[in-house]
């Protein structure tokens, strides 16, 4: 799943938790995407080009299940313990978790059980079908906005950013070679793709367009 619909899936946790500040919601949905890009730039993890397509065909210590739910646990005995906040923590553990889950439905065969272990490895594939990706993605990021009930400058935010989107989800073939000759583009344009989403979507995530909030949220 890309970005925006990682951010969006913020939007279902503080649905739920209505008091909580949103930034470390979208924090929590992105962390392993977040470990993945640096692990790239440190060698420890890497992404190959074969069949005219990208392959993420080795994540297993950002994207394994045990990874997942160990960045789970610490998160939640860190905010817990340390910034005595049972119901962030919990929600932060919530949104780490749901990455990785996310990305067994859209992945291929990918993500391993555990860093320690080649097999099994776990992924429905979604993503070798450009089109359907790309609806499911859609529908998907309109759903958390709907539930969320949020402003229409947040449903144009998530529009605008699925549609981006589809170029890098269509491309294949010789329009991949610059990610072969330079290969810290691709985590460099997700980065970018985190960041610039976390900004849109805290930025326009008040379903009522409160003019009067306070200046903290306008930052």
């Amino acid at each position: 799943m890309y970005a925006i619909n990682h951010a969006a899936t913020a939007l279902l946790i503080k649905k739920n938790n209505p008091k909580l500040p949103l930034f470390p919601l979208l924090i929590s949905v992105q962390l392993v995407e977040v470990l993945w890009v640096f692990f790239n730039y440190l060698g420890w993890e890497h992404f190959s080009i074969s069949g005219g397509r990208v392959h993420l065909d080795f994540l297993p210590y950002s994207h394994s299940v045990f990874s997942g739910v160990a960045a789970a646990v610490l998160s939640f005995c860190v905010i817990n313990w340390g910034y005595k906040n049972r119901k962030l923590a919990l929600a932060f553990a919530i949104g780490v978790l749901s990455h990785v889950m996310i990305d067994v439905i859209f992945h291929e065969k990918d993500i391993q059980l555990s860093p320690f272990s080649a097999k099994p490895v776990f992924g429905l594939g979604i993503l070798d079908y450009p089109i359907l990706n790309f609806i499911i993605e859609f529908v998907y990021g309109l759903f958390c906005w709907w539930y969320f009930k949020g402003s229409k400058a947040l449903l144009w935010t998530i529009i605008i950013f699925n549609f981006l989107d589809l170029p890098m989800m269509l491309a294949h073939g010789d329009s991949l070679n610059i990610f072969v000759h330079y290969p810290f583009i691709l985590p460099t344009v997700i980065l970018f793709q985190i960041v610039i989403t976390w900004y849109f979507v805290y930025r326009y995530a008040d379903s009522k367009g409160d003019k009067n909030r306070p200046v903290i949220d306008e930052i």
